[in-house]
């Protein structure tokens, strides 16, 4: 009896000192060693006046997001978990401010949130030069069909991806099943445009990339809903001067084609094809770039839809990333962008666009000038610190679903706007 009571003290006060040990031992690997946490401020004022309608509305929002982001470290070089928290502020919001992407509209009221926005697992792995990673979790996601946006906080999926290296190649895949929106607390479902769930989106892309080209292949379907191929190329002439290439296709699949026809933006296919040049001189950087879009719809106007689903963000890397505008059925548009270093710290520029279709016989005109300036300091302890303004006018025509509204004597009504934006980013790391 006496030899069992000391073999079971024995036990007991030897269970601490291993698991001392044991944290002895994780403290000192890779997984903690190698770990981060970083913290970024994400201050963002997004305003527009616009009269689309036939009434003046004015949609101004200003929020103040908060960052925390940990990576940690492998552990056995194998396996790892990272996460972030994101938090938003609510500092300022117009009565009608329709959330602009930054606060969330909890029924037409405005607030602010907090979100556990990534959590996820990661594994990787590397043999004779083919290198590998594995998630699975809740993630930011720029692959394939599916995009992240920024605002003050960031869009994020739930679900499986991951890719595979090997010298200029690449392959990436995901299949996921939830998300949660770059302005909402909330973990939603993907939508159809009438509001039913969509179980799943699984997309891919193939990358082939070296000093002179990168071409990118994707494909993605949002489940029995929307299909999509994309085709993106970059051409380096020289270091002066490179081409781009963007072409998306859109195939509609079940439950679009089900669907009133009021809600949807295009009948059976919508494709967008653009291509642009970047010419770099002395302090200036020159874009410019022309655009078509395909979407014939019966009884209205076409649109090219660039997300696979309400709740998510698709891939669209046009200079036609204006809101909606600039993507409708057989209309043409040009882009410029001339920006000018001042400074090695300041840029000044202006962005502007021009879109044109017929619609019954009538040219339908749209475009819009901005001016912008982008500020990033030189000094090492401010190199995440980062200031960007942008403020100007636009037009475009009044309209009723996709429609333009006529007057008494059968001509388009036009509408201004004026819209303005004010980013402040900076991140610092914590350790």
């Amino acid at each position: 009896m006496e030899k069992h009571t000391l073999a079971l003290t024995a036990a007991l006060l030897g269970t601490p000192v291993m698991a001392f040990a044991g944290i002895d031992s994780l403290a000192e690997s890779d997984f903690i060693k190698d770990s981060s946490l970083e913290l970024g401020t994400h201050n963002i004022w997004r305003y527009l006046d616009e009269g689309e309608t036939g009434k003046r509305n004015i949609h101004s929002a200003w929020g103040q997001g908060l960052a925390l982001d940990y990576k940690s470290g492998y552990l056995g070089d194998f396996i790892g978990i990272d996460s972030s928290y994101y938090g938003v502020i609510k500092l300022a919001a117009a009565d009608n401010f329709a959330s602009r992407g930054v606060l969330y509209n909890d029924n037409g009221h405005s607030k602010g949130f907090n979100k556990l926005g990534q959590i996820y697992g990661k594994v990787k792995f590397s043999e004779s030069g083919v290198n590998g990673n594995l998630y699975g979790g809740w993630k930011l996601l720029k692959l394939g069909a599916l995009a992240t946006s920024m605002r003050a906080a960031p869009n994020t999926y739930n679900g499986w991806s991951g890719d595979v290296t090997y010298e200029d190649y690449r392959l990436r895949l995901a299949y996921v099943t939830k998300s949660l929106n770059r302005d909402s607390p909330d973990k939603v479902d993907f939508m159809t445009n009438d509001s039913h769930a969509i179980n799943s989106i699984y997309t891919g892309d193939f990358q082939y990339k070296n000093d002179y080209l990168t071409a990118l292949y994707f494909y993605g379907e949002s489940e029995d809903y929307l299909r999509r191929n994309g085709l993106e190329l970059n051409i380096k002439q020289n270091k002066a001067i490179s081409y781009g290439v963007q072409i998306y296709l859109t195939e509609a699949l079940d439950k679009w084609d089900s669907m009133a026809n009021s809600k949807k933006d295009f009948d059976n296919r919508a494709n967008h094809y653009a291509s642009d040049v970047t010419w770099k001189y002395n302090r200036w950087v020159t874009k410019g770039g022309l655009a078509y879009t395909d979407a014939n719809k019966e009884g209205g106007i076409g649109m090219y839809p660039r997300h696979m689903s309400k709740n998510s963000r698709g891939t669209f890397n046009s200079m036609t990333t204006a809101g909606l505008d600039y993507m409708r059925d057989e209309e043409k548009a040009l882009s410029l962008d001339v920006g000018y270093q001042i400074t090695p710290e300041i840029v000044l520029g202006i962005n502007t666009h021009y879109g044109f279709f017929d619609y019954q016989g009538q040219g339908v005109r749209e475009g819009e000038l901005n001016v912008y300036t982008l500020w990033k300091p030189a000094s090492e302890k401010l190199k995440d610190l980062s200031i960007f303004a942008m403020i100007g006018p636009g037009r475009t025509y009044q309209h009723n679903g996709t429609a333009p509204v006529v007057d008494e004597h059968g001509n388009i009504k036009h509408a201004n706007s004026f819209a303005a934006e004010f980013r402040l980013n900076y991140t610092f790391k914590v350790f």
